[in-house]
């Protein structure tokens, strides 16, 4: 390289650095603001420090068994999830038809969308989507195979046990044979949502008690300060 051209040279260098930073300071959230962010939308949610990203092969399965990877599902868009199954008797309803009215009272819904995924998959897969669209047309059931939910419930730490409607308390329940059961069976799961960016990163948790009064302005804005 000629000595005329490494000033050149130089000089684009140091003005790209120069506008990445401006680029970063100007678009990216300080500090202060995320802090003063997390007040703002607490105690109806809880931000994260840090996000988790869910970028890796975490793959659902829709109810005509079609593999899905999350990443691609919650990519550009921001994704609230839920776990739950379809016979569940009281809490599933009740936290779906909650998200519902959350959504009819935001002021961008329609930048939220929203994950009903089954940990239940013997049972629900051929009725996930059915199921989710009684409580809003838009809601998306899916499921996964056991070893990719427990993968993917794992990576996000949801609880999630299947027990029978009279098993005993200190029973094993590992060791059931769940074929066995006849369909008596109830499973204890985690009962928060799960707020994703539009980076696919996991950014914060919605615990009960869950209120779409409060929860609808603390989402929307969320959405309008993380972009």
């Amino acid at each position: 390289m000629s000595q005329t051209k490494k000033p050149a040279f130089a000089l684009l260098v140091a003005l790209g650095v120069i506008v990445a930073l401006l680029a970063y300071f100007l678009l990216a959230p300080s500090q202060p603001d995320f802090n003063a962010l997390k007040k703002q939308v607490s105690p109806s949610v809880s931000l994260y420090p840090g996000p988790k990203s869910l970028a890796g092969e975490y793959l659902l399965l829709d109810d005509q068994r079609n593999t899905l990877k999350l990443s691609n599902l919650v990519k550009d868009r921001w994704t609230m999830l839920y776990f739950g199954y379809a016979s569940c008797p009281d809490v599933c309803p009740v936290d779906l038809a909650m998200l519902n009215q959350t959504l009819a009272l935001m002021q961008q819904p329609e930048k939220l969308q929203v994950l009903f995924i089954s940990v239940d998959p013997k049972r629900d897969i051929g009725n996930l989507s059915s199921f989710a669209k009684r409580f809003n047309k838009d809601f998306i059931g899916l499921s996964a195979t056991p070893e990719n939910l427990q993968k993917i419930t794992e990576k996000l730490g949801i609880y999630r046990e299947v027990s029978t409607i009279q098993a005993k308390a200190n029973q094993d329940h590992s060791k059931m044979d769940h074929s066995k059961m006849g369909g008596a069976y109830l499973v204890n799961h985690t009962a928060s949502y799960l707020l994703l960016n539009s980076k696919a990163e996991l950014i914060g948790l919605l615990t009960n008690p869950h209120r779409p009064e409060k929860m609808a302005p603390a989402l929307d804005l969320i959405i309008k300060t993380l972009k």
